[in-house]
């Protein structure tokens, strides 16, 4: 079942933990929220009334990023605990509070090694509420500094092979810099399929498997001197490229996951290219964006595979609002064909380009991003208009007061 949300209100300075509950146990669920008025312990902001799959536990958690799972394990004590041990993968800490009908030694032994912090059972009192939450609070202290504005997340992923998505990306990346004047960062997580080195006639090194080997040796810090031996600038965008040979074994997604994370304090955008949207590494890091893109053509198979996609991401809990399609290589009698194509795969077209072919045949025998042609200008209104998004989304984060002193 798909979760309910609340939204979060003013904590009037109580140390109240943002909470997502899992409660298929609708009676000892309700015995426990019957006591949060009085406790103000835990806010359930998002309630499932059934044990989600993995996969859509994985995509709430990482888009919602609540503060601790509270989760019924009397009802399907072994499906609980798979959802426990989940949580580990995440590459943060996440305190895990258990409910059970009753003190049951063995359930209670379950949930500890899955990763439970709390094993809980009725009377559910003010006090066991509080000294829950305080135990909690202990074990994972909340950083009281203010948090550091972070900077956008733009990722690009065909939904078919030889789309053009790494193009667009990396051009894309170009067309920000031209727009905003600000830091770009180019990352290339297409490990197999990235053209990045190609595009731009770059060395061997520096490659995603040194920022890896740096992560590795916890060496990694969002400083500009540290970002600056990782990287290569050209054209005023620092790229970072897929290794010359990836290993046959994948990286570990957290450690990707990290790299972003910590690129995201030291640049104003981060633009990814992801391998196709069915690989998992995609699947994971969409949730996670600011701004996603599927990249698709005007050709049936890739339409086809778009409707697959966006069928599949919303089966993750992924709506319209938090992905848009693009179609690549248009020509003219494309342009008269696009609300045929939306139709096909039940999305809007958020932004279209040309089959600009000359015009990225010499952009690649040089090296370079593109000169002024029908396919930079494309991709300049298309990064004005991430932009005036952007600008949209932040002036909503703002106080009234802040926006009025604008």
């Amino acid at each position: 079942m798909e979760a309910s949300l609340t939204k979060a209100g003013d904590l009037d300075g109580n140390a109240q933990l943002a909470t997502l509950a899992i409660l298929p146990n609708r009676v000892l669920g309700q015995q426990f929220v019957r006591v949060l008025s009085q406790s103000r312990a835990f806010q359930i902001v998002a309630e499932w009334t059934s044990y989600p799959s993995v996969s859509t536990l994985e995509t709430h958690l990482r888009q919602s990023r609540p503060e601790a799972l509270l989760i019924d394990v009397s009802t399907n004590l072994q499906q609980a605990a798979e959802l426990i041990e989940t949580i580990s993968a995440f590459g943060r800490t996440l305190p895990v509070i258990a409910l059970h009908v009753a003190n049951d030694g063995e359930a209670l032994l379950r949930c500890l090694r899955a990763g439970a912090t709390e094993f809980l059972y009725p009377p559910f009192s003010v006090e066991v509420q509080r000294e829950s939450l305080a135990r909690i609070l202990s074990l994972f202290p909340r950083d009281e500094a203010p948090s550091k504005r972070r900077g956008n997340l733009v990722v690009f992923s065909s939904t078919k092979p030889g789309s053009g998505a790494s193009t667009i990306a990396a051009h894309a990346a170009f067309a920000l810099q031209a727009v905003t004047g600000e830091r770009i960062l180019l990352v290339d997580l297409a490990l197999w399929s990235g053209t990045m080195r190609l595009l731009f006639k770059l060395p061997e090194t520096p490659s995603l498997a040194d920022a890896l080997r740096v992560i590795d040796g916890n060496a990694l810090h969002p400083l500009p001197d540290t970002w600056s031996a990782l990287v290569r600038r050209k054209g005023g965008v620092d790229l970072l490229p897929s290794p010359v040979s990836p290993s046959v074994e994948n990286p570990d997604p957290s450690k990707l996951r990290k790299i972003l994370e910590c690129a995201r304090q030291v640049y104003d955008w981060v633009v990814v290219d992801l391998p196709t949207v069915f690989n998992r590494l995609s699947l994971l890091l969409l949730p996670e964006s600011d701004y996603a893109f599927l990249v698709t053509t005007a050709e049936l198979p890739s339409l086809h595979l778009t409707r697959k996609a966006v069928s599949l991401l919303g089966q993750m809990g992924l709506g319209l609002e938090n992905f848009h399609v693009v179609v690549n290589r248009v020509g003219k009698a494309d342009q008269i064909a696009m609300d045929a194509m939306a139709k096909i795969f039940k999305a809007p077209v958020y932004a279209s380009f040309p089959n600009d072919y000359i015009s990225l045949h010499k952009a690649l025998s040089a090296g370079e991003p593109l000169a002024p042609c029908p396919l930079e200008r494309a991709l300049v209104e298309f990064a004005r208009s991430v932009c005036t998004q952007s600008q949209a989304t932040e002036a909503k984060r703002l106080p009234v007061s802040a926006l009025k002193a604008g």
